[in-house]
């Protein structure tokens, strides 16, 4: 009996460690035509960039929830957040836990258990491009349940009802576009009327009263006609491996030749501390010749690039595609440091034309070996000197290796004075974000809340591996200064 108990236990703990994070992915794909969730009725976590806020799922403002979705988008790689707890913002990268649902076949996260957010400002992934009639039936519509999405070209069917609903078609079938982002009693007004068409639509797809239904969250999401004012730039996220030069495309949506482009221009700002601009690549891009100038901020933080079509003195005519997402431009950057890192736009001129629509990406670095990662910095020196009574705090990256199978290893980080006694303990936590790395601000207290007196500290962190039981740990000193007289 005793013997049986102790494999019993054995079993549950089994579990527990092996237990993963799940993708919206892993949730949504499903082969079921009922398009229930392989995971339904089960407890699960997942983690996700939040796509759409305040989606209202109810006839009174405290009915709401939010999406999520896998950093790379696409097909089954959306989900609703049932829940009025908590007010993400967009771009937040969340971990959640929560019971899988369908609520008349629509797949949700509900009774949120646990929600924390691992990081802000993430790209948002781009809306894939889809055909109206996708969403007319199961068949086509499931794989793009909670997915961002936009059609093109479309024209309105049906006026808006009484439900603010209304129906658009580009040639390939009807689809439903419904207001559910907007506030409780919106209503379209002469925004809307039948015979319209738009250029582009773009939202979150749900499914409501057996239909499929495109919501745009807000009224930049729909586009009447399309104008040099209207086009979209943006960096397309990219893995990279540590101290390897990699390529980040800059992306731009159709350009037509109407627009008569024939010069951009853009500042671009990165993390020095994190990646190091290593040039441009021109080769397969819509930037056709050398007459690019590249100039890097003497701080390495930022990049100013121009292009002249004619720059050269063999014009190359205007810049052209008919191609949504084309290549505009690479550029070559070098991780020096694990974790993600933000390459962003100041700004972005066609022409002399600021373009509203430039979305930043990502670089991410994940640690592809057994080590326990630490790095320490002050965001106003990147040091790791502070001074608390300043209200002053000190930001702590820790992390390991993150393998396919999900949670991997446990971190423990402490900090100890210079006689070696524990002060503080910080961190005692599975590493469960997706590069295998997480960040704590220090506020330089112990685990009393009072402030440490002015010496040297230190940070010590021990990470286990589940499921081999490897320890690795080390240690770096931390600074707690005085303001200088």
């Amino acid at each position: 009996m005793k013997y049986t108990i102790s494999v019993l236990l054995l079993l549950m703990v089994s579990a527990v460690l092996t237990a993963q994070v799940k993708t919206c992915y892993d949730i949504q794909y499903t082969t079921d035509p009922s398009g229930n969730s392989p995971y339904m009725n089960q407890t699960v976590t997942v983690q996700g960039i939040v796509t759409g806020v305040r989606y209202y799922t109810g006839s009174t403002a405290s009915n709401f929830g939010f999406y999520i979705s896998d950093p790379e988008g696409g097909p089954w790689r959306g989900l609703l957040v049932y829940t009025n707890q908590h007010s993400p913002q967009l771009g937040d990268m969340v971990l959640l836990t929560g019971n899988v649902a369908e609520y008349y076949n629509l797949t949700e996260l509900t009774s949120v258990s646990s929600y924390q957010v691992l990081s802000q400002g993430n790209p948002i992934p781009e809306p894939q491009l889809i055909n109206s009639g996708d969403l007319s039936f199961p068949a086509t519509g499931e794989q793009w349940e909670s997915v961002l999405v936009k059609v093109q070209n479309v024209t309105v069917t049906t006026a808006p009802n009484n439900y603010g609903e209304f129906k658009i078609n580009d040639g390939s079938g009807n689809c439903q576009v419904d207001n559910q982002f907007f506030d409780i009693g919106h209503s379209w007004g002469n925004t809307v009327a039948l015979n319209q068409v738009w250029a582009e639509m773009r939202g979150i797809v749900d499914f409501s009263f057996s239909e499929y239904g495109l919501n745009p969250r807000n009224t930049n999401d729909m586009i009447r006609e399309y104008t040099l004012a209207n086009a979209a730039v943006w960096f397309q996220s990219i893995t990279a491996g540590y101290e390897q030069i990699n390529t980040i495309a800059l992306k731009t949506s159709r350009l037509r030749a109407s627009y008569n482009i024939e010069s951009y221009s853009t500042k671009i700002r990165f993390n020095p501390n994190q990646v190091k601009f290593e040039g441009v690549d021109i080769s397969s891009t819509l930037t056709l010749s050398d007459a690019v100038q590249v100039t890097l901020s003497p701080t390495e933080d930022w990049v100013q690039i121009t292009y002249l079509a004619y720059a050269s003195g063999d014009y190359d005519g205007p810049v052209t595609s008919d191609v949504e997402g084309a290549d505009l431009i690479k550029l070559k950057f070098r991780p020096v440091e694990y974790g993600s890192s933000s390459i962003s736009f100041d700004e972005f001129y066609y022409n002399d034309v600021l373009i509203q629509s430039a979305n930043s990406g990502s670089i991410i670095t994940p640690i592809r070996k057994k080590m326990a990662y630490l790095n320490i910095s002050n965001p106003n020196n990147t040091k790791n000197i502070f001074n608390p009574a300043l209200n002053e705090k000190i930001t702590i990256k820790y992390g390991y290796e993150m393998k396919s199978t999900g949670i991997n290893a446990r971190a423990t980080l402490r900090i100890y004075d210079v006689q070696g006694r524990l002060v503080n303990t910080l961190v005692n936590k599975n590493i469960s974000s997706a590069n295998g790395i997480e960040s704590y601000i220090w506020n330089g207290r112990d685990t009393s809340m009072n402030l440490l007196p002015i010496g040297v500290y230190y940070c010590h962190l021990e990470v286990v591996e589940r499921d081999s039981g490897n320890r690795e740990k080390t240690v770096q000193p931390i600074v707690i200064g005085s303001k200088l007289k």
